[in-house]
């Protein structure tokens, strides 16, 4: 496909723009009534810090109301009442006939990291009577601040600023108060952590997802548990090995779906086997899987108020639909899909509407209405639509190849803003994270950026991706860095052919995290790229695996304990071929960041700086890892335009 040429003088997205950008999520739309609430976080540059806004949308659509600042949890069940938390933790309720705030319960959070697909949610019994939340307990005792005392595995933090880099000791338990107000009671005492909470139709039991192993800092399993609200009684309803996440009670309380995987190696960061629901009945029997034959990576599952079936969100070929799959049948069918990227969704009570936050390659995410099984959708807010008008973005267009072995690989490609068919123009590859993320049709910013800067983008799902089958996702087990490096490379080598406007002279390379991994690994391989940009990346596997919050990824992606696998671990790690590298290489690493600790960075710098290579290393300050919201709005421009400067210098002024 060849791009659109522009006569005006087009101007795409620039850095300054980026504070611009009001991030919308989590929609909730009342089980009763229209009313509607969502969260947009908006960036304050003086302050250098992110607002999160709750926003209500009467039924009308009519009035936009800014009724708290902090994150909206859930509808009381006749929708009257809106339940929230401040940013310190605070839980209140917003009733929406007075507009009256009042406060319910203060939430303790502690530091500890379970996983990505944890919740630490707060959820209201379906008689309206009481609401359910996960709080820690931090003990009165008082430890000596100059003297750490580690005496356990997972002792790290997501760190960041404003967030601890050592996690804390206490644990996360479930508590019950009176939706009317009054003492909250403990429901979950002990030495464990409770997280994910469902109720079940009869207000008195609450499901829990909670790893009771003998050792819960290093055996990554987990399982569905319950609690007896009256009597208080605990029960273990799965015997599942492997990881469990976000339980959700059917409506009549006989079933409970669940996503899981079995992998025996389990991890607290990205793993490579997709998660699928599970279903038990109510008292831990009839366990199956439902979704296995779908082949593709659920997220984000909610029952149908009839009980006959469940929604799910699953990412394919670069597009993340919702998708409906009948509880008796196992049939899976779409329900609201097309190019681009739906990342949640809510029910209302009849199951006849939802709302979810979609967002494409040209614009953020925004929050869509949709009824009668997906064939009316509605766009409900235009948070973003003003300013990006006076926009110009380019599109991407999406392309497949054939990979070495000759494999189909999928990939996009997004020309500079004010191309010319005459020109020739600079290529960068971006390389994304994971390693088992997936790009697509969803709205980037470093691709606009670099587009506006006069790069043609190219980014690719090289295997190990999501979105494209098991066996496709399980590409990078015992080979990070083997078969997608050569993915990334015939990618590269098919749009220098196919697109005679490319300059083959002209390339740079960048990634976040895995993808920094990966520009750190590409660099020590081939001597093709002008210039890189590694972004929060991983150097050295086997010092990875001893300092990271995600020390457990390599034992699963690599199949056994790291001190048994140094050999393999050594093999795949680009500081071990860096006295081949050349590139002229940036490294943007936060300070705090615990999960690609900055030491990753320090190691592959000083090795390339020892050896004559161009290369400057950034750290910024009290940052954790990467692209995520926690960068604040001045570090992350900085970020942006230091990329740009180093690709100008190096890429732009390579010999043509």
């Amino acid at each position: 496909m060849i791009p659109t040429e522009r006569n005006a003088s087009p101007r795409g997205l620039l850095t300054e723009d980026l504070c611009k950008i009001r991030k919308v999520g989590t929609a909730l739309l009342a089980p009763a009534g229209d009313d509607l609430v969502y969260h947009v976080s908006v960036a304050d540059i003086v302050q250098n810090e992110y607002d999160d806004l709750i926003i209500l949308v009467s039924a009308n659509r009519t009035a936009k109301t800014v009724l708290g600042h902090g994150a909206a949890h859930t509808w009381s069940p006749d929708g009257s009442e809106l339940l929230y938390e401040t940013g310190n933790g605070e839980l209140h309720i917003y009733t929406v006939k007075t507009a009256a705030s009042r406060f319910l319960a203060q939430r303790h959070d502690s530091s500890f990291f379970f996983n990505h697909l944890a919740l630490k949610n707060v959820i209201w019994s379906p008689d309206g009577q009481y609401i359910a939340y996960l709080s820690a307990d931090f003990s009165s005792e008082t430890e000596n601040s100059e003297i750490r005392v580690i005496d356990d595995l997972l002792y790290k933090s997501k760190g960041g600023r404003g967030r601890p880099v050592y996690a804390d000791h206490a644990c996360t338990h479930l508590y019950l108060v009176p939706a009317a107000g009054g003492s909250p009671v403990l429901l979950t005492p002990g030495p464990y952590n409770e997280h994910s909470i469902t109720w079940a139709s009869d207000s008195r039991h609450i499901a829990f997802i909670s790893n009771r192993t003998s050792r819960p800092d290093d055996i990554q399993q987990s399982d569905v548990w319950t609690v007896d609200t009256q009597t208080l009684k605990i029960t273990r309803l799965t015997q599942h090995k492997g990881m469990t996440y976000q339980p959700a009670w059917s409506p009549d309380g006989s079933q409970i779906a669940f996503l899981a995987v079995s992998g025996h190696f389990g991890t607290n960061d990205s793993t490579a086997e997709d998660t699928h629901i599970g279903l038990i009945s109510a008292d831990g029997s009839n366990f199956r899987y439902l979704t296995k034959s779908f082949d593709r990576r659920i997220e984000h599952i909610r029952w149908h108020p009839s009980g006959k079936h469940l929604f799910f969100i699953a990412g394919d070929h670069g597009d993340t639909s919702i998708y409906q799959v009948n509880i008796d049948k196992e049939e899976i069918t779409m329900v609201q899909g097309g190019t681009g990227c739906i990342y949640e969704f809510c029910l209302n009570s009849s199951g006849e509407e939802m709302v979810f936050i979609k967002s494409d390659t040209n614009r953020p995410a925004e929050v869509f209405l949709t009824s009668n099984h997906g064939t009316v959708m509605e766009q409900i807010t235009q948070e973003n639509t003003a300013w990006m008008e006076t926009k110009t973005l380019q599109q991407a267009s999406t392309f497949r190849f054939r990979s070495f072995d000759n494999l189909s690989v999928q990939g996009w490609l997004m020309p500079p803003v004010g191309f010319t068919a005459t020109q020739k123009y600079p290529l960068i590859l971006v390389i994304h994270g994971g390693p088992h993320n997936m790009f697509g049709h969803n709205f980037d910013e470093r691709m606009h950026l670099l587009s506006q800067a006069g790069y043609a983008v190219l980014y690719i799902n090289p295997r190990g991706s999501h979105g494209y089958g098991q066996t496709f996702s399980n590409g990078t087990i015992l080979n990070w860095g083997g078969g997608d490096y050569q993915d990334l490379m015939a990618g590269v080598d098919f749009v220098l052919k196919e697109y005679s406007w490319l300059d083959a002279k002209q390339l740079g390379v960048t990634g976040q995290s895995y993808g920094g991994y990966m520009t750190n690994w590409i660099i020590t391989q081939t001597s093709r790229f002008s210039a890189a940009v590694t972004d929060g990346g991983i150097s050295n596997l086997v010092s990875f695996a001893g300092t990271s919050l995600y020390h457990s990824l390599m034992e699963s992606e690599f199949g056994g304990r790291a001190c048994e696998r140094f050999d393999l671990l050594w093999q795949w790690s680009p500081l071990r071929n860096a006295n081949r590298a050349s590139t002229p290489t940036l490294f943007l690493h936060g300070e705090t960041d615990n999960e690609v600790p900055f030491s990753q960075a320090e190691e592959m710098y000083t090795a390339l700086k020892k050896q004559g290579v161009h290369t400057t290393l950034i750290q910024y300050t009290g940052e954790g890892h990467g692209w995520r919201p926690d960068l604040n709005p001045r570090s992350k421009a900085d970020l942006n335009e230091r990329m740009i400067r180093w690709f100008d210098t190096y890429v732009k002024a390579a010999t043509p």
